[in-house]
């Protein structure tokens, strides 16, 4: 039996034995001794069900923030190995999950900067470099990234393209910098959208 089902049944009986109670209050034994017995059992059983219910769903949010701080952490280094050089308004800090704002906006500027300027060669073959030996990595974490929400796996799955395809050559490293900035965005977003980020009340 499903946990919302027998919490169902518990309230039905519930209801159905406090009844029994008030209104057959005299007529011996049963009524007197077992149904407050069996109504006190219900309660408690239904304490458990929701406590319990509570208890998991904080346990499943824990785990889930640790997966996107590991993941966060790949994110971290890709940015701060390949746009090191760029103007002090398209650096990212830390780039934690609580620092939203700051993220979005950084990422919005350096999004801006190579769209106007372009990549110099020597972060084009640092960024090829870095997914070259990189790449594998990233392919390896997509299953982790699935269990996040359905915006965290489609983000880590796109940058994980763009990797491969700046590896393989098949795109412009400028375009698929581009693309893995735009999903490293919404990975951010996605984030603090759903509360899984370090420091998230």
């Amino acid at each position: 039996m499903k946990k919302y089902s027998f919490a169902s049944f518990l309230i039905v009986a519930l209801t159905f034995m406090s009844l029994l109670a008030i209104f057959k209050a005299e007529s011996g034994f049963f009524i007197g001794n077992i149904i407050p017995e069996m109504i006190g059992v219900c309660i408690e059983l239904l304490i458990i069900i929701f406590v319990l219910e509570k208890w998991q769903k904080q346990e499943e949010k824990n785990k889930s923030i640790k997966v996107e701080r590991r993941l966060r952490e790949f994110l971290i280094f890709f940015l701060k190995h390949n746009f090191k050089d760029f103007p002090e308004s398209c650096q990212l800090g830390d780039f934690y999950g609580k620092n939203h704002q700051q993220n979005q906006e950084s990422i919005d500027n350096l999004i801006n900067h190579i769209e106007q300027n372009g990549l110099k060669e020597s972060t084009v073959l640092q960024v090829q470099s870095y997914c070259e030996s990189e790449k594998e990595i990233f392919n390896n974490l997509i299953p982790v990234a699935s269990d996040l929400t359905n915006d965290h796996f489609k983000s880590w799955v796109r940058i994980a393209f763009f990797m491969n395809a700046i590896s393989a050559k098949s795109e412009t490293t400028s375009h698929a910098s581009l693309k893995i900035l735009q999903n490293i965005k919404r990975f951010d977003y996605e984030s603090h959208h759903s509360g899984l980020y370090v420091g998230a009340e």
